[in-house]
């Protein structure tokens, strides 16, 4: 169902045409004010804004240039009665795409909204930060966390189990950049210590003889350089949660003392003779196979054991990709704050972004959106704006394949890009010509040098079939 926009300061208008339009399947938001529009715009999407052009509030043709500042992409129609050579020309210098008349019979109304509207779908519209009113979505909005799918779903609700059971220890499997940090803030979060502190430590990112002070302190005079005594990240959590990332790259030699306070609760400083007693809740995680290290001989059993009472697997983008959608929305927003821009994925982005597998999962998707919102030239970001990594991953390509082969698997790439741009342009080749920065007669050359060459490879590959039959 498409959404619009009609913004007419009298009431009767409104419903006359309000209730026409959604009768006939449109979603309708009638607006008298055109300040409290342009405030609604700016929180969201429309596929068509119908405006009138006389208003005592704001006159339409200011009202359309208003609208453009705040989203470039934003298709605005004038529907009014004024009809003169002055209000033609105000409106289409404010950007407007049509200028439809009142007296207009309401079915040809109807079909030169349809018409915007499509055109909206194929070329305007923008993945944006939206509410999804899903049990999923809004489950794992309490949790701080985005997604839609059944899989992640059952992560979440596994979250408020774990979450509700304060002391008990829970490991987190996933691979790099599934957010396994993300869900140990929720579990703390859900839990009777949220008020307690949080406390993250990466014993992948310390070096391994820092680690041992950094996780349980030290005294003054432990070791060359410790002038002070120093508290560890375990005391730091009493009363609230330690989460220890990357847990399997710890030092095997560490590990026991790890056992110990798991065990014990208690908590000795380097160069100490005394215990601490802690309060605290142990969350650990990592992207290894715990079972493989510990018959690789880098991870004991007995600590395997201890930290595994209760698990959750985060599963990698590629098996969710029905929410990449929402997470593109999120992150733009984000980085769109961070930057000072308004700049949004053009929705046929996302056939290319859901054949990517995403290796970097989450944190990649971020980064990606980061890197295509501060090189955006527009208000939008389309196919072909995308990096060309993300239409064919070189993942495995090195040494496993010949050049003949991998020239191939290129030039159907590029045919494969030129063939989306078109469709992104609505099916105009002059309009994918213009996205691709090439004249009309190039674009047409560049399809007929590639479609040949597909030719060619099927050509020839009928033909060897052939020989060795």
């Amino acid at each position: 169902m498409f959404r619009i926009m009609m913004i007419d300061d009298t009431i009767k208008n409104l419903e006359a045409l309000t209730g026409y339009l959604e009768a006939n399947g449109l979603e309708v938001e009638a607006m008298q004010s055109p300040l409290a529009a342009l405030e609604r715009i700016k929180q969201e999407e429309f596929a068509l804004v119908l405006l009138d052009f006389q208003m005592p509030e704001m006159d339409g043709d200011i009202v359309a240039a208003k609208i453009r500042e705040i989203n470039p992409l934003q298709q605005v129609a004038m529907f009014s009665c004024d009809e003169t050579r002055g209000a033609l020309k105000q409106s289409h210098k404010a950007g407007v795409v049509e200028f439809i008349e009142k007296k207009t019979p309401p079915e040809e109304i109807l079909a030169t909204v349809m018409s915007y509207c499509h055109r909206y779908e194929e070329i305007c519209a923008t993945i944006r930060p939206t509410r999804d009113k899903s049990f999923n979505a809004e489950l794992l909005r309490s949790l701080d966390m985005i997604g839609r799918t059944e899989i992640m779903g059952k992560v979440a609700q596994n979250i408020v189990k774990l979450g509700e059971a304060s002391d008990i220890t829970v490991f987190i499997s996933g691979e790099s950049g599934t957010g396994k940090e993300l869900v140990a803030n929720a579990l703390h979060k859900r839990s009777d210590r949220a008020k307690g502190p949080f406390v993250a430590v990466n014993c992948a990112a310390i070096p391994k003889d820092l680690l041992e002070s950094e996780l349980f302190g030290h005294v003054k005079g432990a070791f060359t350089g410790a002038s002070d005594k120093k508290d560890g990240k375990f005391v730091m959590a009493d009363g609230g949660t330690i989460f220890l990332d990357e847990i399997a790259d710890m030092p095997i030699n560490l590990q026991a003392k790890l056992l110990r306070v798991i065990q014990e609760r208690t908590v000795e400083p380097v160069g100490g003779r005394f215990s601490r007693k802690i309060d605290v809740r142990i969350i650990s995680a990592s992207h290894r196979n715990l079972d493989e290290c510990v018959i690789a001989g880098t991870f004991r059993e007995d600590l395997k054991f201890r930290i595994l009472v209760a698990d959750i697997h985060l599963p990698p983008l590629r098996d969710r990709m029905d929410d990449i959608e929402l997470l593109l929305g999120h992150f733009s927003a984000v980085f769109n704050k961070k930057y000072g821009r308004s700049c949004y994925f053009q929705k046929q982005t996302l056939k290319i972004l859901k054949r990517y597998p995403w290796p970097g999962n989450v944190r990649e998707l971020g980064s990606v959106v980061e890197k295509h919102i501060i090189q955006a030239n527009g208000a939008a970001i389309y196919p072909e704006d995308l990096a060309l990594n993300l239409y064919q991953s070189s993942a495995g390509l090195a040494g496993n394949m010949t050049l003949e082969k991998f020239e191939s698997q290129q030039g159907a790439a590029k045919l494969q890009f030129i063939l989306d741009t078109i469709e992104a342009a609505g099916g105009s080749k002059a309009e994918a010509a213009r996205r691709l920065g090439v004249s009309p007669a190039h674009l047409q050359y560049l399809l007929g040098q590639s479609k040949a060459a597909k030719a060619k490879k099927e050509a020839t590959r009928e033909l060897a079939h052939a020989g060795r039959a």
